[in-house]
């Protein structure tokens, strides 16, 4: 009896054995590391893709899921969270499968001529995973951060597609975050229309609001100097990320729904408001690379400001000709409401007002002046309508001769 019982433990054992090591033989472990050896993205695919970061051997993020889920249809349609609460999937409804791994390396420098440096210095080691389906994801490691993005190649066809981003440390971290201010409980869709002006709130990662959405750039706080900037780069046809916290040691990216209905309204008229809502993020025909989620990594709070990736990740530019974007200073007469002294004409949106602007840009070397709002009719949303207190023609060209610009 006993000996029967002994033969049933070693089968039970070999078999959780066999589970085990099936289940580690399933899962498997991509590393991809920064230029300088410092940075290291690790990414495990098993039932799920996760990547974890450290900066030179110490975990900055624990396992950090991606997912993506595309032409997903939901039923809850009285609610703007909907596709937040839907049941994300991978790549199709399926466990993600890894077909090819490409790595490379570039070392090139690209031109910023309407930045601090005419020049930036583009370094960084590359990993794409191709994935079966005609999806990637693509990461990169520089010196002084990380980033990913998806991608999806030789679709055919509109797809609608709803982002999962999440960045998980693993402690407690003090967080600088600047909440929407936009706000009204049981009412989430209020919180997308916003202007992205707050001051930032000092908080920690687990007190940061589950109800409440942050805006980029958000920073953490690693301790031993060490802080992570939060941001993305190249957003076309795609919404901009938030951020919300979770209690658990995780911050949450979120999306505003596509728009389904829109209605002029807002300011003066001038916006258009969106009604009703689909349960997607996005949508597009075919080719589609999704903006970069960038994690920047710091040693000092001076390399904060010095930080290109946010440049170095974004479109390039499409245009041949440059030499007409001339940068410079800017004499705002919103900024200064209209507060003109010692003149003899009613300041506000008039040729006087605006003729004393441009001489005093011309006399200072300032090289344009802003027209803000107020020179187009109100509450027509249509900027060929120019209000008859000035002469917009006249004002132009009273500004060339004078080598000012006018901004609109």
């Amino acid at each position: 009896m006993n000996r029967n019982n002994n033969l049933k433990r070693l089968v039970l054992l070999l078999l959780a054995l066999l589970t085990l090591f099936s289940a580690e033989a399933k899962e498997k472990t991509y590393s991809l590391k920064s230029p300088n050896g410092q940075l290291e993205i690790v990414v495990k695919v098993g039932e799920q893709t996760q990547y974890q970061l450290f900066l030179s051997g110490r975990q900055l993020l624990n396992p950090s899921e991606i997912k993506l889920s595309y032409d997903l249809k939901t039923d809850n349609a009285d609610s703007v969270w909907k596709h937040y609460m839907a049941p994300f999937t991978t790549f199709k409804k399926n466990a993600p499968k890894v077909k090819k791994v490409v790595h490379y390396a570039v070392d090139e420098m690209l031109a910023s001529p309407f930045t601090r440096q005419a020049q930036m210095r583009n370094h960084y080691n590359s990993m794409t995973l191709q994935y079966e389906g005609g999806w990637n994801i693509e990461f990169r490691a520089y010196d002084e951060g990380v980033a990913y993005r998806i991608v999806c190649e030789d679709n055919a066809g509109e797809h609608h597609a709803l982002e999962y981003v999440e960045f998980t440390t693993p402690h407690n971290y003090g967080v600088w975050a600047p909440y929407v201010t936009s706000y009204i409980k049981d009412k989430p869709e209020v919180m997308f229309g916003t202007s992205f002006e707050n001051t930032y709130t000092h908080t920690t990662v687990n007190e940061l609001q589950s109800d409440r959405l942050a805006f980029l750039p958000l920073l953490i706080d690693c301790g031993q100097g060490t802080k992570m900037c939060i941001t993305e780069s190249h957003l076309e046809s795609y919404p901009g990320m938030y951020l919300h916290g979770n209690h658990d040691n995780t911050l949450i990216g979120k999306f505003a729904p596509y728009p389904k209905k829109l209605k002029q309204g807002g300011h003066n008229n001038l916006q258009m408001l969106v009604e009703e809502y689909e349960d997607y993020t996005a949508k597009w025909n075919g080719n589609k690379s999704l903006p970069w989620r960038i994690v920047m990594v710091s040693n000092s709070d001076k390399e904060l400001a010095m930080n290109n990736l946010s440049y170095l990740l974004g479109a390039p530019c499409r245009l041949d000709d440059l030499s007409w974007i001339k940068p410079g200073k800017v004499a705002w007469e919103w900024w200064n409401d209209w507060n003109l002294r010692g003149v003899d004409f009613e300041t506000g949106v008039n040729n006087y007002t605006y003729k004393y602007y441009i001489d005093f840009a011309s006399k200072n070397g300032i090289e344009y002046v802003i027209l803000d709002e107020g020179w187009a009719v109100n509450f027509q949303c249509d900027l060929f309508q120019v209000v008859p207190e000035i002469d917009l023609e006249m004002l132009v060209k009273y500004a060339d001769d004078r080598n000012v610009g006018i901004i609109l």
